[in-house]
């Protein structure tokens, strides 16, 4: 292998390494936003809300149908129909960044990352 193509390698690695890295800090926040904003009504068994749990990956999947987009201004407008989501979990503190990335992970954890 030349020096070229080692070079070059080496760059798609790097880039590689800090895509996974972002990735892994994007989903270590939204674990953090989940343990305190999300758990109690997303991680109990069916709450009185019938909030969609970690462990609904059908639920999930039916909610990223309509796009991650679509997900992402539920979680942050909040969201009323057959089941209430308040804006931002009811954490009105908590930035559009910080929901997003507790999607992320709620996405993660229902085996639905992309």
């Amino acid at each position: 292998m030349d020096r070229f193509a080692c070079l070059s390698a080496l760059a798609l690695f790097v880039a590689g390494s800090a895509d996974t890295l972002a990735q892994d800090a994007r989903l270590a926040l939204g674990a953090k936003v989940f343990d305190t904003d999300c758990k109690t009504c997303h991680d109990t068994g069916k709450a009185k809300n019938d909030a969609p749990q970690l462990s609904e990956t059908s639920e999930w999947k039916d909610r990223l149908g309509k796009g991650r987009a679509e997900l992402y201004k539920n979680s942050i407008e909040g969201f009323s129909g057959y089941f209430a989501m308040p804006p931002r979990g009811g954490n009105p503190n908590l930035t559009d960044e910080e929901v997003k990335a507790a999607v992320d992970f709620l996405l993660y954890r229902a085996g639905l990352w992309q």
